[in-house]
């Protein structure tokens, strides 16, 4: 079974590597004439844009699937906490009325 951490480095080492393939081939484009500066300055700032944003996709995959199998697991989450707290104090209160 591949571990979600295993999972995370190839997707983002493949993003990377995707990104680095992608401007060098804009790069050699633009010294072979074939895209003005001020294009291929476009392409990378659009590579950027777009490199962030799967990143983001991704991260946001990782983090709901960790929360999925804490979950499954049983284990109490901050809020699980907070609300156990917010409880007590509550439990306190009104036994200190008593």
């Amino acid at each position: 079974m591949v571990k979600l951490e295993e999972l995370m480095k190839i997707g983002i080492g493949g993003a990377f590597l995707a990104k680095e393939k992608i401007e060098e081939l804009i790069e050699e484009a633009k010294k072979k004439g074939e895209l003005s500066e001020k294009e291929a300055q476009n392409l990378i700032e659009d590579l950027k844009a777009q490199s962030n944003k799967k990143m983001e996709e991704i991260k946001k995959m990782i983090e709901e699937e960790i929360k999925k199998q804490l979950n499954e697991l049983g284990v109490a989450t901050k809020e699980d906490i907070e609300e156990l707290k917010k409880e007590i104090k509550e439990l306190n209160s009104k036994n200190n009325e008593k």
